[in-house]
C-alpha cells in the first residue's frame, strides 16, 4: 500500500472514531501534571480518545517515510548498477574488455565479472532495444558489415569489425591509409577469438591501396614513417610500378626500405625477375642504375644484379663485376659465361625450379589454345 493512501485512511478513520465518541459524549477530562513542571489541561473525552491514535499515526509515518527513502535509495542504487551493466555490455560488444566498476549489488557484482569471461559479438539482424545508445551502436556496425566507414565508433581493435572500418576507410580516401600505417595495431593484443583482425592484414591492405593510387607522394610519405609496417610483397610492387609508369621515386628511399626489410639472395632475384618482364627502352638504364646502387649498399642484391646484367645482354659488365668477386663465388654466372653460346635460357642457372614451373605452365597454356583451336 502506497504511504499516501496509508495516511489518508488513517486521517478518515481517526475523524469518524473521534466524531462518533464525541456524538456519544460530550463529557470533558482535565490532566494536571506535576511531573517537571505544572500544567492542566481541559479537553473533551472524545479529543483524548483520538490523541494516542494521532500520535501513532504519526510515528508510523514517520517510518514508513525512513523505509520508502530506503526503498527509494535501494531502487537508484539497483538502477545505477543495471546501468553498469548495460554500459559493460556495450563496452565488450565493441572488442573491449569492459572496465572494473564498483557495485553495490553482490549479484550484479557476480554478473558482471561472469559476463567479463566472454567475447560478445552483436548480432546485426536482432531487434531493437529500445536502449537508444545500443541501437545506434548496432547501426553503425551494420553500416560498417555493408562497406561503409564510421570513424567516430569506439571499436577495440580486437573487433573483427575494426578492421573491415580500417579498410572501408581506405576505399574512399587512399590517404587514409597513411593513418592506418601509423596506428600501433601491433600493441593491441586481439582476442583469441579475433584471428581476422590481425594487424599485419590490416597494413597489407593500408599499402595496397597506397600503391594502386599511384600517388609518388603518398607512396614516400608512407615509406618516411617510423615503422611503415612495408613488406616484400608490397616493396616488390612499389618498385615495379615506379619503374613501369615512372613515379620517379628517390632510388636512395626504396633501397633504405629494401635494407630494412633484411631480404634474402632470393627474395632479391625474385625482384629482379620480375623487373626484367616488364624491361622497356624507357626504363631499362633507370632499373640497372638502381640495381647497381643497390648492390652497393645489400650484399644480397648483387646475384640480382648480375641476372639484370646478362638478361640485357650485358655480359662484359656482368664479367667485369665477377671478377671483383673469388673464383668460387657465383658459380653460376661462371657457367653461364661459358655456356651462352649453346643457348641455355638465362633462368636456368640462376633458379632451375622457378624455370621449370614456369616452363611447365607454359606447356600447360599451349596445349589449352591448341584445345580451343580444333575445337
Amino acid at each position: 500500500m502506497k504511504l499516501r493512501y496509508f495516511i489518508g485512511f488513517a486521517i478518515v478513520y481517526i475523524a469518524l472514531v473521534t466524531i462518533y465518541a464525541f456524538y456519544v459524549t460530550q463529557d470533558t477530562f482535565t490532566l494536571h501534571n506535576t511531573l517537571w513542571f505544572d500544567f492542566v489541561l481541559t479537553l473533551p473525552l472524545a479529543v483524548w480518545l483520538c490523541l494516542p491514535m494521532v500520535v501513532l499515526l504519526l510515528i508510523t509515518w514517520i517510518f514508513m517515510s525512513i523505509g520508502a527513502v530506503v526503498v527509494q535509495f535501494k531502487k537508484m542504487s539497483l538502477n545505477r548498477d543495471v546501468d553498469k551493466i548495460i554500459t559493460q555490455i556495450d563496452e565488450q560488444m565493441l572488442g573491449g574488455a569492459g572496465n572494473d566498476r564498483v557495485f553495490s549489488n553482490v549479484r550484479l557484482k557476480e554478473l558482471s565479472k561472469i559476463l567479463k569471461r566472454f567475447y560478445l559479438l552483436p548480432n546485426l539482424s536482432s531487434n531493437l532495444s529500445n536502449n537508444e545508445k545500443f541501437d545506434n551502436n548496432f547501426a553503425q556496425l551494420k553500416d560498417i558489415e555493408q562497406g561503409g566507414e564510421v570513424p567516430k565508433i569506439k571499436l577495440n581493435a580486437a573487433h573483427p569489425l575494426y578492421r573491415k572500418n580500417l579498410e572501408n576507410g581506405v576505399n574512399v580516401d587512399s590517404n587514409k591509409a597513411l593513418n592506418v600505417l601509423k596506428t600501433p595495431l601491433d600493441s593491441m593484443n586481439a582476442f583469441s577469438l579475433y584471428q581476422n583482425a590481425q594487424s599485419y592484414e590490416v597494413y597489407s591492405f593500408a599499402w595496397e591501396k597506397i600503391i594502386e593510387s599511384k600517388s609518388a607522394k603518398l607512396i614516400e610519405k608512407a615509406l618516411n614513417l617510423s615503422p611503415n609496417h612495408l613488406n616484400f610483397a608490397n616493396i616488390s610492387k612499389i618498385i615495379e610500378s615506379n619503374f613501369a609508369d615512372s613515379m620517379k621515386l628517390k632510388d636512395e628511399l626504396l633501397i633504405s626500405a629494401l635494407k630494412a626489410l633484411n631480404l634474402s639472395e632470393r627474395e632479391y632475384l625474385s625482384l629482379a625477375i620480375n623487373l626484367a618482364k616488364n624491361l622497356s627502352e624507357n626504363n631499362i638504364n633507370a632499373v640497372l642504375s638502381f640495381f647497381e646502387r643497390l648492390s652497393k649498399e645489400a650484399e644480397n642484391s648483387v646475384f640480382a644484379y648480375f641476372y639484370m646484367l646478362l638478361e640485357v645482354g650485358k655480359t662484359s659488365e656482368a664479367s667485369e663485376l665477377k671478377s671483383h668477386y673469388p673464383k668460387n663465388d657465383y658459380l653460376p654466372i661462371s657457367a653461364f659465361l661459358e655456356l651462352k653460346e649453346k643457348g641455355y635460357p638465362l633462368l636456368v642457372f640462376f633458379d632451375p625450379l622457378y624455370f621449370r614451373e614456369n616452363k611447365e605452365k607454359k606447356s600447360t597454356n599451349t596445349e589449352n589454345e591448341s584445345s580451343e583451336n580444333r575445337i
